[in-house]
């Protein structure tokens, strides 16, 4: 169940909120750090010296 869905009900618990949140984190940072990844990957390939 996700935030929004534990948003329209009174059965909230702090631990379900704690849970949303890290899993919602995790997955934004997961997407931030591939995208920074590949983007170091690009400008490696870019400067590398292809003559070796």
């Amino acid at each position: 169940m996700n935030i929004q869905q534990h948003l329209t009900t009174n059965s909230l618990s702090w631990k379900e909120i704690e849970l949303d949140l890290f899993r919602a984190l995790q997955n934004a940072f997961a997407e931030l750090f591939t995208a920074l990844l590949e983007d170091i990957d690009r400008q490696l390939a870019e400067t590398r010296d292809k003559r070796r």
